[in-house]
């Protein structure tokens, strides 16, 4: 069973806006709620809601480590191209 499944069925949501995650709890445990914080669970979350997160994270990446933007402008700029708006 997949993560989001595993929260929908415990009544909760996950909500992306733009690159950003938001759970609503429903009838999570608060360790349920803790687990779901850890970096490497977020990640298979948000690639569950969003298939695009992989090259989105790579090409924020680039743009903040070479291109010298900070992690705001790099995020911006990275979901505008993958998401070609």
């Amino acid at each position: 069973m997949s993560i989001l499944a595993r929260i929908r069925a415990h009544g909760g949501e996950v909500i992306r806006s733009d690159w950003r995650l938001t759970i609503r709890r429903g009838r999570l445990t608060d360790a349920a709620l803790e687990w779901l914080r850890r970096p490497r669970v977020r990640e298979a979350v948000l690639e569950e809601v969003w298939p695009e997160a992989g090259e989105f994270e790579e090409r924020a990446a680039i743009r903040e480590f070479d291109g010298g933007m900070s992690r705001a402008e790099a995020e911006e700029a990275a979901y505008r191209e993958v998401m070609k708006c």
